[in-house]
C-alpha cells in the first residue's frame, strides 16, 4: 500500500525524473517508466484519487549556507597575509610567491 509519493527532481534539468514513494513501510525511487512494475502502480494509486507532491526543495543546513558565503579561498589567504596573521612560514610562503611572480606595475 502506497501512504506517501514526491516527485524527484534532476538537480541539472529541474524536471521531475522519479517518484520517491513509500510502498508497505519501505522507501523507494521510482523512475518514470511505464514499464515499471512499481511505476504501474503508482499510478493505479494515481488514477484512484491520489496525488503525487510536487517536489520541495530542502533546507539548506548552516554548512552549506556558510560555504556558499564566504569569500573565494584564494581571497581568504590574502586577507590573512595582508595582516600579518599567517606566521612567519606562511608570510615567507606567500611573499616568496609575490616576489616570484610580481604584480605588474601599472602605466600612466
Amino acid at each position: 500500500m502506497i501512504t506517501a509519493a514526491t516527485y524527484g527532481k534532476d538537480p541539472i534539468t529541474d524536471e521531475n525524473i522519479c517518484v520517491n514513494v513509500v510502498i508497505d513501510g519501505v522507501k523507494w525511487s521510482v523512475p518514470l517508466d511505464n514499464n515499471n512494475t512499481q511505476y504501474k502502480e503508482i499510478l493505479e494509486w494515481v488514477a484512484e484519487g491520489n496525488t503525487i507532491e510536487p517536489y520541495v526543495e530542502p533546507e539548506k543546513g548552516y554548512e552549506e549556507l556558510r560555504r556558499e558565503a564566504y569569500p573565494y579561498i584564494g581571497d581568504q589567504l590574502d586577507m590573512i597575509y595582508h595582516a600579518g596573521e599567517g606566521g612567519d612560514e606562511f608570510q615567507a610562503a606567500i611573499q616568496a610567491v609575490k616576489d616570484a611572480h610580481p604584480k605588474p606595475e601599472e602605466e600612466e
